[in-house]
């Protein structure tokens, strides 16, 4: 695609080992982006408030799709087709470098909700072929086990998972390989540090880290960090989720399965999870017994077998949400060299891989690969 100008009064010039960046957030946007920018030759330093790729990134699921994505804008449908399409090279890269497999699997996803007449369009458009089901024997030929009061269903076969703590660990390994990183843990960014409009750095709980380029990547906290002159700037809020996670025997399960904005996800050992809740409680992400019992609930509806399976885990995350559901990356509106990549919401793993490349393309100046103009800052849109 052509040059789309971006108006910044101070973009990344001259040697790259002269421009130090400074990352908040050891999350997967935030790993990724001090990858890429180390591969490029700056010198990064990532800033985590607590230990390392262990919040949103690692609590969610690792479904590589939007939830219902025809219900999405193209803002993030883009974002997603882009990651997909990457995905498999990222994770076959990051096994050979780290030793660490993120299971990369294109399990597919079966949906028992009704059709959604915007199915077919979003197909099409993204070239995702879909299979309509009818009858519990055509289902059961995708996936046995499943209840069979279940009598219709979508199949969307080319739908990918990965296991996302692996991928966090791949990452955190191959960061940790790379000199020009340096990750630093349980340091909280209290405030983003000024000068005549720039942004030159942070200051921490631990003293001050001085910097070229700050790029906030704090997911849920993200907001909290822009100066008070971003109060007219679209904000990053957390959503809790909760999950649990029950033990079979590898193979029980081998299809993603959906149904009213809750899903099953097999991993290859045996683990299935069941999620997710959708909870405005601010930063409190305490799990509780009705969500594990609701979630269970859930999971025995769908595959009847797993009321004898075991659950082995219960967690809770925060999303970044944002008003839209399309994320916040690019230039502040008004402070030089200050960036931001965060509010990804539900979507942080599927369309992490674009949003760290825009978000990188806007900081180094080059043609961004869309549009920027959907993910500003700014408030009006």
């Amino acid at each position: 695609m052509g040059s789309i100008p971006i108006t910044r009064s101070n973009p990344v010039s001259g040697d790259p080992s002269m421009n130090k960046v400074i990352i908040t957030g050891a999350g997967a946007i935030g790993l990724m982006s001090a990858r890429q920018l180390a591969m490029a030759g700056y010198p990064v330093t990532v800033v985590e408030r607590g230990e390392p790729g262990r919040e949103s990134s690692w609590a969610g699921g690792g479904i590589v799709s939007p939830l219902y994505p025809w219900r999405y804008p193209d803002a993030v449908n883009q974002l997603a087709d882009y990651s997909q399409q990457r995905y498999p090279a990222l994770a076959m890269m990051l096994k050979e470098t780290t030793g660490i497999d993120p299971e990369l699997l294109e399990s597919g996803m079966l949906l028992l909700d009704d059709p959604e007449p915007e199915i077919d369009a979003w197909s099409e458009r993204w070239n995702h072929p879909v299979e309509y089901l009818d009858g519990a024997a055509a289902i059961a030929a995708v996936q046995p086990g499943l209840n069979s009061d279940y009598s219709r269903a979508t199949w969307l076969p080319d739908l990918m998972q990965l296991r996302n703590p692996r991928l966090l660990a791949a990452l955190l390994a191959d960061v940790g390989q790379r000199p020009q990183i340096t990750l630093t843990a349980h340091a909280q960014v209290q405030s983003i540090a000024l000068d005549n409009g720039r942004a030159v750095g942070v200051e921490t709980d631990k003293g001050r880290i001085e910097g070229d380029i700050v790029l906030i990547c704090a997911g849920a906290w993200s907001s909290g960090l822009l100066p008070e002159s971003a109060l007219s700037a679209r904000r990053v809020e957390p959503v809790k989720g909760q999950m649990i996670q029950f033990q079979t025997a590898p193979g029980m399960l081998a299809r993603m399965v959906m149904r009213d904005s809750r899903y099953l996800i097999p991993r290859k050992d045996g683990l299935i999870l069941a999620g997710s809740t959708l909870e405005h409680t601010g930063f409190e992400k305490q799990t509780d017994q009705q969500a594990l019992e609701q979630l269970r609930d859930f999971a025995i509806d769908v595959v009847p077998a797993l009321r004898d399976a075991p659950i082995v885990n219960h967690w809770a995350g925060l999303r970044p949400g944002t008003d839209t559901g399309i994320p916040l990356i690019g230039p502040h509106p008004e402070i030089d060299n200050l960036f931001i990549n965060a509010g990804h919401f539900r979507n942080g793993i599927v369309i992490g891989l674009a949003s760290v490349r825009l978000g990188i393309d806007l900081i180094l100046g080059n043609p961004p690969i869309f549009d920027p103009e959907p993910y500003q800052i700014a408030g009006n849109h």
